[in-house]
């Protein structure tokens, strides 16, 4: 008597499962860990992140306020450009302390380059979060079903990509209107081709895995295809390039603020801070001195932690 075969199951094993994402997390971190620039950019984000949090306290003044009506500044002269005074350093002690000096309006720089590191900070992060969520979507999509959406989808992304970053910024920029609203999104909107071609690339890869084959002929849906078993595994080079994004993100909007698109004044913008003292560059450099060393360590920081990404994620690396 013939007996039918039993059908063969599909193996779907090799579905990442929350076990073996928790182990890459893991691994991940001891990979971040060993690394030195990873290690020192992390240290310098977390400085940054702190000094961004606790500017309203850390802050000796208003970043908005000039020093000309107070009390305790009067009769000590020419207040406006007024050199950093610190008393440990010679500074007599009469005087009011001011570790980065006065600006043109007679505002406290280290007060404002402090709560700077706020507006840098939620404009960076923003901004690639924004970019990153559309990007990753129009690459996804494109990617898998490929045909004619990926033709139009990818036109579209390589029209972008054939300006410049910053001049496309700009031109966004000064179509909708100098502020920094209006530059958060335009640094956003040219960043979104550079994540959807990652996107894409990652996409074109994994959907012929195995296990998406499995579970597409057990009829998962393409929504479950794209985020539950797809997107997890894409994510690897989208956060490396979110991370050094992030920084240069942070240049563009202080490029855009420098050239009078982006903050405007009185906001106390790392980029506008430059702005207002770029011509007292020889007679009172400390105005551009310090907000552009905040710059350059911040986006250092992220470049560092970016770099350590990249290497912490690279399997041909010797981890013995």
């Amino acid at each position: 008597m013939s007996t039918t075969p039993p059908v063969p199951k599909l193996d779907t094993s090799q579905a990442p499962s929350h076990t073996r994402q928790l182990g890459a997390l893991r691994e991940l971190w001891k990979n971040l860990r060993r690394n030195k620039s990873a290690n020192l950019g992390m240290i310098i984000i977390a400085f940054i992140v702190i000094i961004a949090l606790l500017a309203p306290v850390i802050a000796p003044y208003d970043p908005l306020q000039p020093m000309l009506d107070r009390q305790d500044h009067r009769g000590l002269g020419r207040l406006p450009g007024r050199p950093p005074c610190i008393h440990v350093l010679g500074c007599p002690a009469e005087e009011p302390q001011h570790f980065m000096g006065l600006d043109l309006n007679a505002r406290d720089m280290f007060s404002r380059v402090l709560w700077g590191a706020q507006y840098s900070l939620v404009v960076g992060i923003s901004s690639v979060a924004i970019g990153i969520i559309i990007g990753s979507l129009i690459g996804m999509v494109s990617g898998y079903f490929g045909g004619w959406v990926d033709g139009i989808l990818m036109r579209i992304m390589d029209v972008l990509l054939a300006f410049p970053s910053l001049i496309l910024a700009i031109a966004i920029v000064s179509f909708a209107g100098p502020g920094l609203q209006n530059a958060l999104v335009a640094i956003a909107i040219v960043s979104i081709p550079v994540y959807a071609r990652l996107a894409r690339a990652s996409v074109l890869s994994i959907k012929e895995m195995e296990y998406v084959t499995a579970n597409r002929a057990l009829g998962a849906t393409h929504g479950r295809m794209l985020f539950v078993q797809i997107l997890p595994n894409a994510l690897t080079p989208l956060i490396v390039q979110a991370t050094l994004g992030i920084g240069s993100v942070v240049l563009e909007a202080a490029a855009l603020s420098f050239i009078g698109l982006g903050a405007q004044p009185p906001l106390p913008e790392w980029g506008a801070i430059l702005s207002e003292g770029r011509n007292y560059v020889f007679t009172s450099p400390h105005l551009v001195f310090f907000p552009g060393i905040a710059i350059m360590i911040t986006v250092l920081g992220f470049n560092l932690l970016g770099d350590g990404l990249r290497d912490a994620l690279d399997p041909r690396l010797n981890r013995n």
